[in-house]
């Protein structure tokens, strides 16, 4: 009889198993199970063992037929758009924007939400999120239960962990409990980052850092964050605050910035630090 520590070691096998395949499908495409094989380094058993969990379940669907070299066509398998869904939000300077995705990350619904740039009280955040979500639950027709979690970047330093506790200067946020906040209303699973952090893995994922191992993605806009990327992974630095450059003094008794410091990057970079100077002079 096996014992607990050994079933655990399988079922994680199986498991890891799982997500390499559906990587793979998932951001390389259609593919056979002999390309699956070839491109995850998993023995062809596995593969076959593996896809047919995965057809059985929904989560991938055979896409047609592919010529093979002399022999029958090989069937290829996708990953099914429509076998579940996630939601992403964006809280920004100026909006609360949350939008329903389907996996082939095409759009299903979106809602905003202006907020004035000098409030943006936590409690008023969290609602509009909360509603967010039932809107665009509502107009696309899905039900939670397909729903595999709501992904929010916010400004500021990120600390993990089920309360996502947000330290943003800018925001006048200290301390304060997004996830907590959220969860109080919702019982999806919810995934808080910062907002150039989850603007990089995006970059990785589906666009210019594709297949890259390294990476600096630069954030600026009001506000001025970068993701460091090093072996395919963010970096984050013991606290969490790696890529947060907006707020470095690069002017000893400089412009005076938003967050009440002198000197800071963002107060040259940023787009009031841009727009200001140059609003000043046409007035002028």
């Amino acid at each position: 009889m096996m014992s607990g520590p050994e079933r655990r070691t399988v079922r994680d096998l199986r498991r890891g198993n799982r997500a390499i395949v559906l990587r793979a499908l998932y951001f390389g495409g259609p593919a056979s199970r002999q390309e699956l094989t070839g491109a995850t380094g998993l023995s062809a058993a596995t593969v076959s063992n593996v896809t047919a969990g995965l057809l059985a379940e929904g989560a991938i669907v055979e896409a047609g037929l592919v010529e093979s070299d002399g022999g029958r066509p090989r069937v290829l398998l996708r990953v099914d758009p429509e076998h579940g869904y996630a939601i992403g939000v964006d809280v920004g300077e100026t909006h609360v924007r949350v939008e329903l995705f389907d996996l082939a990350m095409t759009e299903r619904a979106k809602a905003d939400y202006a907020l004035r740039p000098a409030r943006h009280e936590a409690q008023l955040v969290a609602r509009h999120i909360l509603a967010g979500i039932d809107v665009v639950l509502a107009e696309a027709g899905v039900g939670r239960e397909r729903m595999l979690g709501v992904g929010i970047g916010v400004p500021g330093i990120v600390e993990h962990g089920p309360a996502a506790v947000i330290h943003a200067q800018t925001f006048g946020w200290e301390s304060v409990p997004l996830g907590t906040l959220l969860r109080a209303g919702t019982s999806l699973p919810l995934f808080v980052d910062n907002g150039a952090k989850t603007m990089g893995q995006a970059e990785l994922w589906f666009g210019a850092g594709r297949g890259a191992r390294h990476a600096i993605v630069a954030l600026v806009g009001s506000g001025v964050g970068a993701n460091i990327v090093t072996d395919g992974v963010t970096y984050r630095g013991v606290t969490g605050s790696a890529g947060e450059w907006g707020h470095t003094t690069v002017v000893v008794n400089g412009r005076r910035c938003r967050c009440g410091a002198l000197g800071c990057l963002e107060a040259y970079v940023g787009a009031e630090g841009v727009l200001g100077p140059a609003t000043r002079r046409r007035a002028g």
